[in-house]
């Protein structure tokens, strides 16, 4: 009896720290992925996330990929800010928004200006692609034209809707804002207001 009880303690006990085990494997694991994708400016993509009717997940997603959150970014081909925008698109853009605006490189900068173009941009490809997913992020990367050659291509498309993203750099860059998004999703449930949400573009 007395090794019965004996033999019943230690399972539970190792059953015990098998859990506890499990619950500090988890919590860092969650950690792991807080760390990997964290949020900023969630005030500033919620503002114009919800004017330019878009998923706000997408446009933290997309700045994530191509700044790493970092104002001050700087690609090796000259894009700049937070949503990486190139010089000539970014006066392109602002002249869109305001056609008397007085621009200068560095309002780039500036994350407000820098977000809210990088949404309009994201909006106008929502338009041109017909709010699909995979080629308003495709275009972002390589360009709207470049993607309107691969929809007159039938090696890629078909019925006028993109199947396959032939640039390897492009088809890594949709899949990583995928990941994103799916992880922005899942850890920041609360992360927008439902206003925001509303205005959505992934998942219909």
């Amino acid at each position: 009896m007395q090794i019965a009880v004996i033999i019943l303690g230690i399972l539970l006990l190792l059953s015990a720290l098998g859990f506890g085990g499990y619950v500090w494997y988890v919590e860092d694991q969650h950690q792991k992925a807080l760390e990997k994708y964290p949020v900023a400016y969630t005030d500033l993509i919620q503002t114009y996330a919800t004017k330019y009717q878009l998923d706000p997940y997408l446009v933290q997603s997309i700045m994530r990929c191509e700044s790493s959150n970092d104002p001050n970014a700087v690609s090796h081909v000259g894009a700049i800010g937070l949503m990486q925008i190139m010089p000539d698109t970014g006066e392109w853009i602002g002249h869109k928004i305001d056609p008397e605006l007085a621009y200068s490189l560095d309002m780039l900068n500036d994350p407000a200006i820098n977000i809210e173009y990088g949404c309009w941009y994201l909006n106008f490809l929502s338009e041109r692609f017909d709010k699909n997913v995979m080629e308003m992020i495709a275009a972002y990367n390589a360009g709207h034209g470049t993607v309107k050659n691969w929809l007159e291509d039938a090696r890629f498309s078909k019925d006028g809707e993109l199947l396959t993203i032939p640039y390897e750099d492009t088809a890594n860059y949709y899949k990583n804002v995928m990941t994103a998004y799916e992880n922005y999703k899942t850890l920041y449930p609360d992360l927008f207001t439902d206003d925001a949400q509303s205005q959505t573009v992934v998942g219909g």
